[in-house]
């Protein structure tokens, strides 16, 4: 082999096995093939080279290198007595059979690398298990000892799937210990929140306290001791069919009294009769006369009247209308008017003497459901997803997060406006 052939096998695969390419190039492939068949010296050139790659600690170098392999593997017999004779060195390389010597990351180009080594170890197996014993054996050892399942497409052996093993039995006991906590510290808070939200809720109520629509009604109605009043004013409103009846009554009843009290002499009661008619009629006609002098004087005011609407009525018509009559007439003073409007965004309580001890406490709740309360409420929730726990679990956190979230927003909502507060340092 000349130098030349030997510098240009080193430069081809330096090249294919440092381009970070996850396919090989197949012109350089090519020429390696080419000069591989120029002689044994140049397929051990290369199976050194190749194997030197494969110990370097980085998976997408090794992938590059078993590629190479994997297309010699099928082209030169000389090539493939060298890699079998070495072919435990080969598996530790690729297939990761030693536990103490992992592939090297990048984990997932190491993953691709060690499920291609496989597979193409069973394909080798199948075209040329019969003529090289020592493949035969590398595979039975996979499949035997390694307990390698050549169908698991993640090709996963028994020190992989042992590590997952581990560490999902690690998580899972991890998670169990923590929902013992966080149900402990529910258990042990719980009174704790209920009592903070109560407290908090009396307090809002002092601040503001809310009226019913029952509670209005009452306030409209009447005392008792108006009621006998008021029924004794209807008492007196009587229709007048009711008055009408006592009256006629009453009449009877006086005329049954004077019956008794002797009889008039006839010939009174006659003159006395007869002036009553004489005076009636002559009353009869002076209200005749009177009455018919009233209509005619009517009658002409009434006409005249009229004469000075169709006047009035013909003025407005000729004349403009005023502006200003139409202002006093509508009752207003003038066209132009400001109107001011405060619009209240919602409650809005200020802190007095009177209400600071309220206020005080409320702060210090509100201060002590932000700080304490609702982050251990939303850990303990977030323990619960993530591990699966029960859902009575979940939902009494759910439970306890809404009803904090509830009453920070009915704070939020009162607007109450503190004074300012100095904090004494004890020295």
């Amino acid at each position: 082999m000349e130098l030349s052939q030997r510098d240009r096998l080193s430069e081809l695969v330096e090249e294919l096995t440092t381009s970070g390419q996850p396919q090989l190039n197949q012109d350089k492939m090519k020429e390696i093939k080419r000069i591989c068949k120029i002689s044994n010296d140049c397929v051990d050139h290369v199976y050194h080279l190749v194997m030197s790659q494969l110990n370097e600690e980085h998976a997408e170098v090794r992938l590059s290198a078993f590629q190479i392999t994997s297309e010699l593997f099928t082209r030169s017999h000389h090539f493939r007595t060298r890699l079998v004779d070495n072919f435990q060195e080969f598996l530790e390389l690729t297939v990761e059979t030693d536990s103490e010597q992992p592939l090297p990351p990048p984990k997932d180009v190491a993953r691709k690398l060690r499920a291609l080594a496989i597979q193409t170890v069973q394909s080798w197996q199948a075209s040329y298990g019969s003529a090289y014993k020592k493949l035969g054996l590398g595979y039975h050892f996979l499949k035997q000892v390694k307990k390698v399942d050549f169908q698991d497409m993640e090709a996963r052996t028994v020190s992989e799937r042992r590590r997952e093993e581990e560490r999902r039995s690690r998580l899972e006991r991890i998670y169990k210990e923590r929902v013992e906590m966080a149900v402990k510290d529910m258990e042990d808070s719980h009174q704790e929140i209920e009592a903070t939200l109560t407290e908090m809720d009396s307090c809002m109520k002092l601040l503001l306290p809310e009226f019913d629509v029952s509670d209005l009604q009452t306030s409209k109605s009447g005392s008792p001791n108006s009621q006998p009043a008021d029924e004794g004013a209807a008492d007196d409103e009587q229709p007048c069919c009711s008055k009408d009846l006592m009256d006629e009554r009453e009449e009877s009843r006086t005329e049954d009294q004077n019956h008794g009290k002797g009889n008039v002499n006839e010939e009174d009661k006659k003159r006395t009769e007869e002036r009553g008619e004489e005076k009636w009629k002559d009353k009869t006609e002076e209200t005749i006369r009177d009455e018919k002098r009233e209509e005619g004087l009517r009658e002409g005011k009434m006409e005249e009247e009229e004469e000075g609407e169709d006047v009035e009525s013909r003025q407005e018509e000729e004349e403009p209308p005023d502006e200003d009559s139409f202002i006093r007439s509508s009752g207003l003073i003038s066209h132009s008017y400001n109107l001011d409007l405060n619009l209240n965004p919602g409650l809005h309580i200020k802190e007095t003497e009177d209400n600071e001890a309220v206020v005080s406490t409320v702060i210090d709740l509100h201060k002590v459901i932000t700080t304490k309360h609702l982050p251990a409420v939303q850990n303990w929730i977030q323990v619960f997803t993530r591990s699966g726990a029960d859902q009575q679990l979940l939902r009494r956190a759910l439970d306890l997060k809404r009803s904090l979230e509830a009453a920070l927003q009915k704070h939020k909502e009162l607007h109450i406006d503190c004074k300012t507060r100095i904090r004494r340092v004890v020295s």
